[in-house]
């Protein structure tokens, strides 16, 4: 459904649980992913905006909660997760959402 629109390529950097001098190994994974831009406001007496991104995902690897995605040299701390299944159930790809 999603295979010629999921074109930019990206690395998917997951942690396995291992650490070194206090910092978390990570396992990297390659994918592919279609990046939108949204902007989100914040309704509160400063009135904010936040502008993030969501990427559609496809990789070998699950994202898990504390994933990074490091796209055009920049690196995304991932905020959400969500599986996006087609209609057997399958999984087609990941909706990750980075602020």
């Amino acid at each position: 459904m999603f295979e010629d629109r999921l074109q930019e390529a990206v690395t998917v950097r997951v942690p396995n649980g291992n650490f070194s001098d206090g910092q978390a190994a990570y396992t990297e994974y390659p994918g592919y992913a279609l990046i939108m831009d949204f902007t989100r406001r914040d309704i509160d007496r400063y009135g904010s905006i936040k502008n993030g991104k969501i990427f559609l995902l496809r990789c070998e690897g699950e994202p898990k909660p504390g994933s990074r995605i490091i796209h055009s040299g920049r690196t995304y701390d991932l905020k959400d997760i969500k599986i996006c299944r087609d209609i057997d159930e399958q999984i087609e790809c990941y909706r990750c959402v980075v602020v």
